[in-house]
Formats: structure tokens, sequence, C-alpha cells
């Protein structure tokens, strides 16, 4: 597994991303190319405090960015595990 990674979510539409730090599963890093990013990616958050936890926990809308292809990835979030799984947009 690959060091934890700096990933931003916005939440519910937001203009302003909140950045954490989140373990992926994977054994190689992600492409910087956008046309060889993967369709899914799926990890975990290490760095969620439980009111960020919460926050994202209820949010009606989760969009993620993992790296600078600025790729836009949808994902759900298992809050007892702090699992993600994100699909590209």
């Amino acid at each position: 597994m690959l060091p934890p990674q700096d990933v931003s979510i916005y939440l519910n539409n937001a203009l302003k991303s909140t950045h954490t730090l989140a373990e992926l599963d994977r054994d190689a890093s992600l492409p910087l190319s956008v046309a060889e990013m993967p369709d899914q990616v799926s990890g975990r958050f290490v760095s969620l405090d439980p009111p960020a936890a919460q926050e994202v926990a209820s949010a009606w809308k989760r969009v993620m960015i993992f790296n600078e292809t600025q790729v836009l990835y949808t994902f759900t979030y298992e809050p007892a595990t702090a699992a993600f799984t994100a699909r590209k947009r």
C-alpha cells in the first residue's frame, strides 16, 4: 500500500475543498494523465476527526479529486471504517 496522500473533497456543492489524508487501495501511484485515470478508486480516510467524519457521512453530494489531473470522482463513504469507493464522473 502507498503512503497516505492529500485528497480534496467537496461536499454538497461546496466551492472550496476540504483537504484530508487518504490511503488508497493500490500498489502503484495514480497516473498523471487524465485519460489513464482509473474508473474506480477505493481506500480509507486516515485523518478525519469525528465532526468531519459526521459531515462527510451526512452530505447528500460527495466529490473527490485525487491529484493534479483534476478528474472528479463521486464517492460513497462508510463511517464505521472510514472507507470510501470513488467512481469517475
